[in-house]
């Protein structure tokens, strides 16, 4: 049977050094020659996918958490924050200390010093852990200023010194909007991620299985982080790596290996998908 697997990126597939091994892209390659379908199914939004990832034979992509979903060329959902939404937050921000970057399918508009969240990556416990200059160099191009009308999704930091935190701001906005921990490791204060209310991995993985005309029965998702949590609830498979979110792997069908012992793979083989469809 053929079947449609769904891979987060950061964490499941791209290490913290940006890297993604050589098995895992033998196995993305080796299920697609066979008659499976693989998606990318990341909270990136479009801008922060590296080119190298479409050499990949991936079949469709799901971005932003889900707000932005395209299959062979043709987009079968974009959902986006409007104007007020994002000037709500914003103000929240400024009184809080945090520092953020609204992303759209092509800007991202930064706040004062939030990408040195990334550019003192691996030397300051208040930074991203690993090497993300490889992120740097590809975002770039797609920075700039202000705030914007309109966002699939933003992530912003809560320094140790912020008057906030990421319980309050659930409490706030929980109601409203999607508001999650964020995926990328920090060492001190919190990251976080917020989107549209009830778009998630989950509903953009539904939207992709219903536009081939599949069912959930037919799809594996793989992940490592909360913001996965509905897409390996709602799989016919849900997948885990170890050391991912507790969180997953209270609801995950299997615990594929780490990362960095090539876990994707791993799951691959287990479940069939390294087999002609």
């Amino acid at each position: 049977m053929r079947k449609f697997a769904f891979l987060d990126l950061d964490g499941t597939i791209i290490d913290h050094n940006q890297v993604i091994s050589p098995k895992v892209k033998e196995a993305i390659t080796a299920a697609t020659e066979g008659g499976h379908k693989v998606f990318i199914a990341t909270g990136r939004s479009f801008p922060e996918i590296y080119p190298s990832l479409f050499f990949l034979p991936f079949s469709g992509l799901i971005t932003a958490n889900g707000a932005y979903v395209e299959v062979d060329d043709q987009v079968l959902a974009n959902h986006s924050m409007d104007e007020d939404a994002i000037a709500e937050w914003t103000a929240y921000f400024r009184r809080s200390g945090a520092t953020w970057l609204w992303q759209g399918k092509d800007r991202f508009y930064p706040s004062e010093n939030f990408l040195d969240f990334f550019r003192l990556a691996g030397k300051s416990d208040r930074a991203a852990s690993g090497d993300w200059s490889a992120y740097l160099e590809q975002i770039m191009p797609y920075v700039t200023s202000g705030i914007p009308t309109s966002a699939a999704k933003c992530v912003f930091y809560l320094s140790p010194d912020a008057s906030s935190s990421f319980e309050e701001a659930h409490r706030l906005f929980g109601d409203r909007f999607m508001v999650i921990p964020g995926s990328v490791h920090v060492r001190a204060g919190e990251m976080v991620e917020l989107g549209v209310k009830g778009v998630n991995k989950g509903t953009a993985m539904r939207e992709v299985l219903q536009h081939f005309g599949v069912s959930p029965d037919q799809a594996i998702a793989i992940g490592d982080s909360v913001n996965d949590f509905e897409m390996v609830r709602d799989a016919g498979i849900g997948i885990t790596l170890a050391g991912g979110a507790k969180k997953l792997s209270e609801i995950a069908d299997w615990i594929a290996p780490s990362i960095e012992e090539d876990g994707v793979a791993a799951a691959f083989e287990h479940f069939g998908l390294l087999d002609p469809a």
